[in-house]
């Protein structure tokens, strides 16, 4: 039988789904360098309990990458280690209570390599508060009204005081609940 031409056109899969893409590649952030540079020093030092308190995190960013917001600043890295030393804490309370020493030295030591990503400055109290006097002060001024939800946006705002501050939201909250 002799083979007719195809009608058929044929079909290229490879300049659809090429390599060279003309999207940049989402910047990284500098916490989360620091910390891969931390995992290659680890790995040399073999120093196993800091090897997995970082592959944790950053196999956090990774599968915080494939969901609809990825973490790409240092804030959100500061949030996301932030909620895993109080999870450690939580955790070594209840080691305690359970009397598993060697499990809550773990969670402590945990938490002590946890602590040196986060920033050490943070706001005080009176300064939160006087941010928070100044961002309600303009805000009767302006005539807006003046409830929990409004006055925390204003604060995280740019124009306001804690825009890129590393502060505890349960706290400012408590202490605006406290001024309204």
């Amino acid at each position: 039988m002799l083979l007719a031409r195809s009608r058929y056109k044929p079909i290229r899969l490879l300049s659809q789904y090429s390599s060279s893409s003309t999207s940049p590649a989402p910047a990284t952030a500098p916490l989360l360098v620091k910390i891969r540079n931390d995992l290659k020093a680890a790995m040399k030092a073999k120093d196993s309990s800091r090897l997995d308190v970082l592959r944790g995190l950053i196999s956090e960013v990774t599968n915080a990458a494939k969901t609809s917001n990825p973490i790409v600043t240092d804030l959100q890295m500061v949030n996301m280690i932030r909620k895993r030393v109080k999870s450690s804490e939580a955790a070594s309370e209840e080691f305690q209570n359970a009397k598993r020493e060697d499990l809550k030295a773990r969670e402590v030591a945990q938490i002590g390599v946890l602590q040196e990503y986060l920033p050490s400055r943070s706001l005080s109290e009176e300064d939160l508060t006087t941010m928070i006097q100044d961002v309600i002060g303009r805000m009767r001024t302006e005539g807006k009204d003046v409830r929990l939800g409004s006055v925390m946006k204003a604060l995280v705002a740019d124009s306001g005081g804690l825009n890129g501050q590393s502060v505890d939201m349960r706290n400012v909250s408590r202490l605006v609940n406290a001024m309204i």
